[in-house]
């Protein structure tokens, strides 16, 4: 059976992913490659309703109501990954970050 995200995962060589789908805004997919994510914390530090960090210190999408967050905090929060970790997708699974 094909993974829902499945595009994603071949993308990044990984299936440890989070993944949050919005319905609104530029940004549609906000992943988080946690194979990737080194536990920095930066993405909750700039916007905690849309990341936080699990008991492995690896950083995942809320199930919070993502589609009123503002568009250039979730790009702001991505680029504060110091190892960009954070993948942000249009409405056509274009890659809009990192690019």
């Amino acid at each position: 059976m094909k993974h829902e995200h499945q595009d994603i995962i071949d993308e990044l060589g990984t299936e440890h992913i989070s993944v949050g789908v919005r319905k609104t805004g530029k940004i549609r997919k906000v992943v988080v490659d946690r194979d990737a994510c080194i536990g920095a914390q930066s993405c909750v530090v700039v916007t905690p309703d849309l990341f936080q960090m699990d008991d492995e210190n690896l950083a995942y999408v809320t199930d919070k109501d993502h589609n009123l967050m503002d568009d250039d905090m979730i790009r702001l929060s991505a680029e504060s990954c110091p190892v960009l970790a954070i993948h942000l997708y249009d409405e056509d699974g274009n890659k809009i970050f990192p690019v």
